[in-house]
């Protein structure tokens, strides 16, 4: 009997119709239907002071300054990797400007980063005539072009699968009488893996509760059941919604089974909002790297970290290794034993094989030599069980 693991990332999701990270960076970059709503929440739709006349306060200046530093990245990313930038790399400059401004972390590189750009943004942090806000501070749009990126990005993969048929590969293995666990990490955030297998009528384990009052509570004990299915979203979910529940005592972590986050019961029947009321999903390139360290995202590494302990095979599809924090787990786990074994799924291997993906690529030829790197070079929709398990030792 043997326990196996899945890595999956965005790519996994593309033939459900869903948006790529590509289709996502353009709405960010061009805002377009996109408004900041008096909650502080943006949507999709027109300003909310449109029919007046009144001009968008927020979304306009969010754009100049993403562009600013698009500009700066650009030229980093296209020089070393021929890379092009996406909204992850624009996310984790804003959230490092912000968090030296406010000194949330200490980076003396950044301050260079300001001093360059500095005077192109001062226009932007300028009030006008007429407007509500006035003057902003530096710190105030670096965050403001956070919540923008984020609310942009979870809004977009809230829309339903159009196609789940090409993941009966797990249900398969599932099925698998020689598997005895079987252990689904993903680095997305929609909801199309528990999709599929609600469609099919398959139990599995993700770390929340039976509801209470219409909310399943996160509770990291319940991965210590023996559900052969275990799902775990390193990353977080658009589903995922923290609630405060006093000064001294932890906050939970909810899944809203009806959908209405902005009004469900704490188990008391008392009704309240969600903390910010924006979804826990990880956005950004190496500040992951730190989120990784705290609240439910430190408990779901683990997890990925103590299951590979005892597991020596990893079925990697949809990742294009890009998250320092996982490649260096998975570096150190297929390096500890000749026994581990990764299982790639990609239609062009050799797009993964980049020196921007740090480690992983030192270390590619010296795995495929040595048969610690197995390539299946097809597009997941092309993937049988049959043609993965006859890989797994």
């Amino acid at each position: 009997m043997k326990k196996i693991a899945f890595l999956f990332g965005s790519g996994l999701s593309i033939p459900a119709e869903m948006p790529s990270t590509s289709d996502i960076t353009q709405n960010v970059l061009d805002g377009d239907n996109v408004m900041r709503h008096t909650d502080g929440n943006y949507y999709f739709g027109k300003p909310l002071y449109h029919h007046i006349g009144a001009a968008d306060e927020y979304v306009p200046r969010v754009l100049l300054f993403l562009k600013r530093i698009k500009i700066e990245i650009d030229l980093y990313y296209w020089d070393l990797f021929h890379k092009e930038t996406n909204y992850e790399d624009l996310y984790y400059v804003a959230s490092q400007i912000y968090k030296s401004e406010v000194l949330i972390f200490d980076n003396p590189v950044v301050q260079p980063f300001i001093d360059k750009i500095i005077e192109e943004v001062k226009p932007i942090l300028q009030g006008r005539p007429g407007e509500i806000r006035g003057n902003w501070e530096l710190h105030e749009l670096a965050h403001e072009a956070m919540n923008y990126i984020s609310d942009i990005v979870w809004h977009h993969l809230s829309k339903e699968p159009k196609r789940l048929s090409y993941l009966n590969f797990l249900k398969d293995a599932y099925e698998d009488s020689n598997i005895n666990r079987m252990f689904i990490f993903s680095l997305n955030h929609d909801l199309v893996i528990e999709e599929f297998f609600r469609k099919e009528k398959i139990n599995y384990i993700d770390g929340f509760g039976n509801p209470v009052k219409g909310v399943r509570y996160w509770n990291f004990n319940i991965f210590k059941n023996d559900e052969k299915l275990n799902i775990a979203k390193l990353h977080g979910s658009i589903n995922w919604f923290k609630f405060s529940r006093g000064k001294y005592t932890p906050n939970e972590i909810g899944i809203p089974i009806h959908g209405n986050f902005w009004r469900t019961q704490d188990p008391n029947g008392v009704y309240r909002h969600p903390d910010n009321g924006r979804p826990m999903i990880l956005v950004g390139t190496f500040n992951k790297i730190l989120q990784y360290t705290y609240d439910i995202y430190f408990l779901l590494y683990y997890l990925f970290y103590n299951t590979l302990i005892d597991t020596n095979t990893i079925i990697i599809s949809g990742y294009s290794f890009g998250d320092k924090g996982i490649n260096t787990r998975l570096i150190e786990w297929m390096n500890s034993s000749s026994a581990r074994k990764i299982i790639v799924i990609h239609p062009e291997v050799e797009k993964l094989k980049q020196p921007s993906s740090d480690g992983i690529y030192r270390n590619w030829d010296n795995w495929v030599n040595d048969n610690k790197l197995i390539i299946i070079e097809k597009r997941i929709e092309e993937i049988s069980w049959d043609i993965i398990s006859k890989n797994i030792n």
